[in-house]
């Protein structure tokens, strides 16, 4: 999957206020790229944007979004989302 091309001060406050400039380089692996299928059910960050809204698997991506999920950053503190999956969590 392509890196977004988005710079770190552009994002929306609420990126900027959950992850550091490093944790979006590791946070850009889960975007969905416009146009692209959802991989899946959950809410979604518009980058361009800064909206949240929820979509199922397989629907069509309205501009790059990033799972809320990946927002656990914890203003900084913390990148164990980038490293671990959750039990029962389908890999790739």
């Amino acid at each position: 999957m392509p890196m977004i091309d988005i710079p770190y001060d552009e994002l929306p406050q609420l990126l900027k206020d959950n992850l550091t400039a490093e944790q979006w380089r590791e946070a850009q692996l889960a975007v969905v790229d416009d146009g692209e299928s959802v991989p899946e059910s959950t809410y979604y960050l518009n980058l361009k944007n800064g909206q949240i809204h929820q979509y199922t698997a397989g629907q069509t991506a309205n501009g790059p979004l990033l799972p809320t999920h990946a927002l656990s950053g914890g203003h900084g503190r913390d990148s164990r989302q980038f490293h671990t999956a959750p039990p029962g969590a389908h890999t790739v």
